[in-house]
């Protein structure tokens, strides 16, 4: 793999942001469609499960598949944060604990 410029790592990372938000975010609208019902809930789920994988492959070939996989477990997370302050879920200390080491982990694959 040849190295990209720094404009290229900054889309590239950028991309990958978006797809960490876009995957909590698609999680958290099919989990809002289970309770509510609403159709629209259910459209914006597809809609964004339908968008990941494009943006995905695209921060792999430029970021590397390694790297984004290993990124991509912080959607874990963002998905446990936005379940308690939406829907009022429980966290436990073990999973904050775990939740904290999927992040460390991430900061120590990245340097």
């Amino acid at each position: 793999m040849t190295p990209m410029p720094h404009s290229a790592s900054i889309v590239a990372y950028a991309m990958l942001l978006f797809v960490l938000l876009a995957t909590a975010a698609a999680q958290i609208a099919f989990k809002a469609w289970h309770h509510s019902g609403r159709r629209r809930a259910l459209v914006a789920a597809v809609l964004l499960f339908v968008c990941i994988p494009p943006v995905t492959i695209l921060c792999a070939r430029q970021l590397g598949i390694g790297k984004v996989y290993v990124l991509m477990s912080l959607s874990y997370g963002l998905v446990a944060l936005m379940g308690w302050k939406l829907f009022g879920e429980p966290v436990s200390r073990r999973q904050v604990q775990g939740l904290a080491l999927i992040t460390l982990g991430c900061l120590v694959y990245t340097l």
